[in-house]
């Protein structure tokens, strides 16, 4: 009893001291350190009496004071981001009296403390463990009670850099050496290497890392999880390779990129594929898979912008932060992803050439069952190639000629268009049968919500038109090209045929692929069991597929469709922001690519000869001769309608000629010197010499034709005129002949001046860069699962350094848009738009809407979001390393103008790529809209709206928030606005006013989801924001006076692709359908220098035309390319309908007759029609049946006389080549299919006989032979019909066009 009453005492007596020693400590921390850690050193401190609290400086108010600092015996800073916390402390520091300790061990620091205590528990906690942390708060605890130090453990200091283990004894090891002393490496293990920060460790939140070793362990890999310090530039080489040999054969990096350069010198000294696993920061794995975004706006500069920079090419979120108790935990699944990813690249690695197999995809596009494509690559004449460079690098494969390749691919695109071809496929070797209860076992495996989605679009799998029945089993039929241990198959479409056309294209809610597009998938990781997916060119579809928009889940589509196979995907280099794209959602390592070689433009025949006219005129003096000189000058450019170009009428030509001569010359010089692309690229192959000339002289620029010409003895008067001739002429220019002969010859430059020597030095070192020399090695070592140097991107004229190719593109980090030189750029660019408007219109508009796309910011870095934010007086606030932190209103009298509202159409790519720009640009919007100033039609619409909703019932705060929000987008998931498909689809309408109604509202409904000032409310339509039948994009887009995109490529123009029309002329169909007048649409053409210069659309398209698609210099480019040319001209085509159905106000009637005029009456005498005859007929009945559609629906008034001779080709053209349209109004409206055989519908897939077994076109054949190329039959089983009663029957039966269509987007 004394005993237990003596222990009572002693007892009171410690909670009594423990009561009045009892201390609160502050720990200040950035997001990078997890909250689970606090949880774990609020528990160790409790029993040493201190008590732990937590703030994240992300969390605090704004304008935060001292108050922040009161009560607490201690303050502690956890961080490395030193200067982001001071400049976000900066009210609240100087009143911080307490002592306090910055405790990160590279820039210590402390006041109030001693020395020798500082020092001690810094070393505590950096090393961090149970007692470490232990002895750090014994220590914090004896300090604050005046108690010596007596007796508590001294630190137990880790090394800076080591090898971890859950395993090991100390759980570090010094380096590699002493790790596999203790690990034993097995022999001829893969080894599989794991960047952590040493924080997990410090802090005990190694959970996630201990379950990557655990499955790297698992598979007969060996881990070495290394950390070191986030700046050191060179410890992944000490610790992965200390005698320059690496010892792991991949990487997999959990740590955030904080020294970008850094690490990717790392990566290329190393030369070993790294991949990254992330962690979600904003919840558990619950919240993370209910996150449309799937990484934080926060974390994209640093996980994802930086780390691709740095060269990591597939970064996935593989963990997340437990709610209970804040760990960070795996999500088994996506761990399970990355493993599986870094372990098939070391498979690449190690298994021989001769071994490997690949899966080779290609595109159907443009739409049309003869085409494949790809950006501005050759793809049957680069495939080619690329088959020649793996045969000789030792894989199993053969070398099929171009045409043969053409003719064999065709054939596998038959069945997407046509019934009954399977049968025909599988005879011919060309199709292998998968069976439908292998897929079914593969879905049954996958989440419910998926199921039920494919479900309620496709119904059961056997539904689907590429599914065949055989001895009663289901089977899909997989048309494929197999050559040895190469498959070359076609990306399957994404829907089905028997789709409803006008349901899918203007209902449709869901965009799920089919269960044949993943069934393709499947088998080919399945049962083809590819070791590598080669995505051929710019661009397919399995990037665009539904999902995340980033940090997608394994059970999104991108994923599901190609696993964790690992994907290669040469991609043209100026295509900066749909590269990202496929490297983010497609999993894949970007190879770029060239884009075409380059020329100045030059004039042509007509053209020289009005050049000259304008030359003679302005030397002749008055009198007779100088009148018939202007007669003559203006027939000829009436003849070639230049005066419309240029924005004149003939009278005003002619009633103020001396005017009209300075802007013709110019007009032509500009012309001349436009930059022209010539024909395609051919992946691994050089341009040729002249073509390489010429791009080269398009990158010295202006400054080198001068000073070449001055050279050469030209007068200064006559310098602005050294490029202005024929095209055919360019080689003999001065600039050319100085340039060949310094880099083609290699004549000495001792003589030239200085300025010449230093650019020819330049243009030596440009001409080797776009050579294309590493692309097809490139190629080689990513199937070899190596490493791939990273590049910027661009074309060379605006972006030299993105050369030579062959590696794998990065983009442009968010949080510096805009950068400043962009900010003054763009300020610049603003005043003139304003200006050219005031010119147009006699005063300055209220409202403008701009067109933001991804691809376009990644290559102007914000002059477009410049433009912006200047018109609404909003400017940016930069930190000291150039980030965008903040905006702020600029007061109206510096402004010196009212603000312009500003609405912000952004398509997909954008909001997946620049959420940290929306979310600026969109508290912009909110500050206009809350400036008191009487002439502020932000404010003023923003209050309108928001009054508008409020009658309708909307709370009063939603409809304030509605009323200013500005930024505008398409559904998470979604990438297109639906105009690209439909406006091809011309049979689903009947004239301009039910075709502008229908596709005003699909643009409409596809681009109304808002992304207002609050972020909570990211991706709702109005309805969701709590609006009845609201579109409040519509509601905002009403009153815009003019429409901006900007065009900085000099590659991509207005016809290139789909997007332009989509998006800039969407926005121009919108306006008229909701105001009953188009806006005016503009062009900011930033492809010279600094801000450029605002364009009317029109006279851009115009130029456009003038020097491409009507030039015929440009058009013998693309003859040269065969095939491959015959589908750039029908892309051009379709997008220059595209224009017409959208934005009529930009097109004009003569430029549709003079399309009639270059490509089917040939009037440059090209011999166009049997370019296209011997190439791709089918092409060329396209274009044809483009230009019919126009006319037939009114859009296009065409002479009668017209119609008929087109009537004529293109029914000549049908009936012998087999063409057959879709469109049966069109099929009509021509005349063609009542009566012929082709019409005649097919019986069910299952019973069409097959056809014969394949054989070439006569073209083909005599070509190559077809020695060597094994066409693999596939064995049918016995109730397939045979081929003698094939042959009979087959002659009773032709089939009927399906038209199933590829998805693009971009942008």
């Amino acid at each position: 009893m004394v005993l237990f009453l003596r222990f009572l005492i002693a007892a009171a007596a410690l909670f009594a001291a423990a009561a009045v020693q009892a201390a609160t400590v502050l720990f200040v921390a950035t997001g990078n350190v997890p909250p689970g850690k606090f949880r774990l050193l609020a528990e160790i401190a409790r029993p040493h009496g201190v008590q732990v609290e937590v703030c994240y400086v992300h969390r605090l108010p704004v304008e935060v004071d001292g108050g922040l600092f009161r009560g607490y015996d201690l303050v502690f800073f956890d961080t490395y981001l030193i200067d982001v916390v001071r400049e976000r402390l900066a009210r609240a520091l100087p009143e911080l009296k307490v002592p306090h300790l910055w405790l990160y061990d590279a820039r210590p620091a402390w006041d109030g403390l001693p020395d020798a205590l500082a020092k001690r528990l810094i070393a505590y906690y950096n090393s961090g463990g149970r007692a470490n942390f232990d002895g750090f708060f014994a220590s914090v605890a004896a300090h604050l009670s005046g108690r010596p130090l007596v007796g508590i453990a001294e630190p137990v200091v880790f090394p800076k850099t080591g090898v971890y283990h859950p395993g090991a004894p100390d759980l570090v090891f010094p380096d590699s050496a002493a790790y596999f002393a203790w690990k034993r490496l097995p022999a001829d293990a893969p080894v599989i290497a794991v960047a952590l920060h040493q924080q997990y460790i410090a802090s005990m939140q190694t959970e996630f890392v201990d379950n990557l070793i655990a499955r790297i362990e698992s598979a007969g890999a060996v881990a070495l999880p290394v950390y070191g310090p986030a700046f050191d530039p060179q410890w992944l080489s000490r610790m992965l390779a200390p005698a320059g040999k690496p010892l792991a054969h991949a990487l997999i990096n959990t740590q955030i990129v904080l020294n970008p350069e850094g690490l990717r010198a790392e990566f290329e000294r190393l030369g070993i594929p790294v991949v990254q696993a992330m962690p979600y920061r904003k919840g558990d794995a619950a919240a993370w898979a209910a996150d449309p975004q799937g990484v934080q706006l926060m974390d994209v500069p640093f996980y994802l912008a930086q780390a691709e920079f740095a060269g990591i090419s597939d970064i996935q979120i593989a963990a997340a932060t437990q709610k209970e108790n804040d760990r960070i935990v795996a999500i088994e699944p996506q761990a399970a992803a990355v493993v599986a990813k870094a372990l098939n690249l070391v498979a690449l690695q190690r298994k021989a050439n001769a071994d490997k197999r690949l899966a080779v995809f290609f595109w159907n596009y443009p739409p049309g069952e003869k085409n494949l494509s790809a950006s501005f690559m050759n793809v049957p004449r680069s495939l080619e190639f690329t088959l020649a460079a793996l045969k000789a690098a030792g894989y199993a494969t053969e070398t099929p000629s171009e045409a043969v390749l053409i003719d064999i691919l065709q054939q596998l695109l038959a069945p997407f268009y046509r019934d009954g071809r399977l049968d025909a496929l599988l005879h011919s070797g060309l199709a292998e049968l998968f069976p439908v209860a292998e897929y079914k076992a593969w879905l049954a495996g996958l989440p419910e919500p998926v199921r039920r989605e494919l479900e309620e679009k496709f119904g059961p799998p056997e539904k689907s038109a590429m599914a065949i029945r055989r001895n009663g089993t289901d089977y899909f039929v997989i048309p494929r090209y197999q050559i040895g241990n190469i498959v070359i198959l076609p990306q399957p479409p994404r829907g089905e045929k028997w789709e409803d056309k006008e349901k899918a294209l203007y209902h449709s809610t869901k965009s799920p692929p089919s269960h044949f597009y993943l069934a393709v998938y499947l088998w080919t990781r399945a049962k083809f069991r590819s070791d590598a997916i080669v995505h051929y060119g710019t661009h397919g579809t399995q990037e665009w597929l539904p999902g995340k928009e980033r940090g997608l889940s394994v059970f999104d589509y991108p994923m599901l469709a190609v696993g964790d196979v690992p994907v290669v995907y040469p991609y043209i280099a100026d295509n900066i922001g749909e590269a990202q794209q496929a490297k983010r959602r497609g999993r894949a390592t970007i190879l770029s690519h060239q884009p075409p070689p380059f020329r100045p433009a030059g004039l042509h025949d007509v053209l020289t000869r009005i050049h000259d006219l304008l030359h003679a005129w302005i030397n002749q003096d008055e009198g007779a001769v100088k009148e018939k000189i202007k007669a003559d000058l203006l027939a000829a450019v009436k003849q070639e309608r230049i005066e419309r170009d240029m924005g004149w009428t003939l009278e005003r030509a002619a009633a103020e000629f001396p005017t009209f001569i300075d802007e013709l010359h110019k007009h032509l010089h500009e012309l001349a010197e436009t930059v022209q692309p010539l024909g395609l690229h051919t992946l691994g192959r050089a341009p040729d010499e002249k073509h390489r000339l010429a791009t080269v002289l398009l990158m010295l620029g202006r400054p080198f034709w001068e000073a070449a010409a001055a050279q050469a003895g030209t007068p200064k008067g006559e310098l602005d005129e050294a490029l202005i001739a024929d095209y055919e002429q360019l080689p003999e220019t001065a600039p050319y002949r100085l340039l060949r002969a310094h880099l083609v010859e290699g004549r000495p430059t001792d003589a030239l001046p200085d300025a010449l020597r230093e650019q020819l030095d330049k243009a030596k070192k440009w001409y080797a860069d776009i050579g294309a020399h590493n692309e097809l090695p490139a190629l080689l070592a990513a199937l070899e699962g190596r490493y791939i140097p990273t590049s910027y991107g661009g074309d060379p004229i605006k972006n030299p350094d993105a050369y030579p190719t062959g590696r794998n593109l990065y983009g442009f980090d968010p949080s510096r848009v805009p950068t400043k030189q962009a900010w003054e750029a763009g300020k610049d660019a603003a005043e003139q738009l304003l200006a050219e408007h005031r010119k147009l219109k006699g005063a300055a508009p209220k409202k403008l809407t701009f067109s933001l796309w991804s691809v376009e910011t990644m290559r102007h870095q914000g002059i477009l979001e410049a433009q912006a934010l200047w018109l609404m007086g909003v400017e940016p606030v930069w930190d000291a390393g150039g980030r965008v932190t903040d905006v702020k209103l600029v007061a109206r009298e510096a402004l010196g103008r009212p603000r312009v509202d500003v609405v912000l159409s952004v398509t997909g790519l954008y909001r997946d790529h620049f959420p940290n720009t929306m979310k600026l640009l969109a508290k912009a919007a909110q500050l206009a809209a809350e400036a008191p100033e009487d002439d502020n039609p932000v404010a003023a619409n923003s209050r309108r709206i928001a009054a508008e909703l409020e009658k309708q019932g909307m709370d009063a705060a939603a409809a304030k928030r509605a009323g200013q929000t500005r930024i505008f987008s398409s559904e998470t998931g979604r990438y297109s606005t639906g105009l690209d498909d439909a406006s091809l689809a011309t049979d689903t309408w009947k004239g301009k006013a039910e075709g502008d109604r229908k596709l005003a509202q699909l643009y409409l409904a596809r681009m109304q989801y808002a992304y207002g000032p609050d972020e909570a409310d990211w991706g709702k339509t109005g309805d969701e924001l709590g609006g009845k039948d609201l579109n409040l994009y519509a509601a905002h887009l009403k009153g815009t006076e003019g429409a901006v995109l900007s065009r900085t490529s000099n590659t991509y123009g207005m016809l290139t692709t789909d997007d332009p029309f989509q998006y800039l002329g969407g926005i121009g169909l919108a306006v008229r359908y909701l105001d009953g007048k188009a806006p005016e649409l503009y062009i900011s053409n930033l492809r010279g220098s600094g801000g450029g210069r605002i364009e009317g659309a029109a006279r851009f398209l115009a130029r456009e035309l003038a020097t491409r698609n009507f030039h015929p210099g440009y058009i013998i480019g693309l003859q040269k390319e065969g095939y491959a040319g015959t589908l750039q001209l029908l892309d051009s085509m379709n997008n220059f309908w595209g224009w017409t159905a959208t934005a009529r106000e930009i097109v004009r009637d003569d430029q549709w007759q003079e399309f009639v005029d270059v490509y089917v009456k040939d009037k440059h005498n090209l011999g166009l029609q049997q370019w296209f005859e011997r190439h791709n007929p089918h092409a060329l009945a396209q274009i044809i049946e483009r230009m019919l559609e126009a006319a037939r629906q009114g859009y296009w008034d065409a002479d009668p006389k017209v119609v008929a001779e087109l009537k004529q080709r293109y029914l000549d053209l049908a009936r012998r080549y087999d063409v057959k349209s879709d469109n049966a109004a069109f099929e009509k409206f021509v005349g063609y299919g009542i009566s012929d055989v082709s019409n005649q519908e097919p019986g069910p897939a299952s019973a069409v006989p097959p056809a014969p077994t394949f054989q070439p076109s006569p073209e083909a054949a005599a070509a190559v032979p077809i020695e060597g190329i094994r066409l693999e039959k596939v064995e049918l089983p016995p109730d397939a019909p045979s081929l003698a009663l094939a042959v009979l029957l087959v002659l009773g039966f032709v089939l009927v066009a399906g038209g199933w269509r590829q998805a693009r987007e971009a942008v």
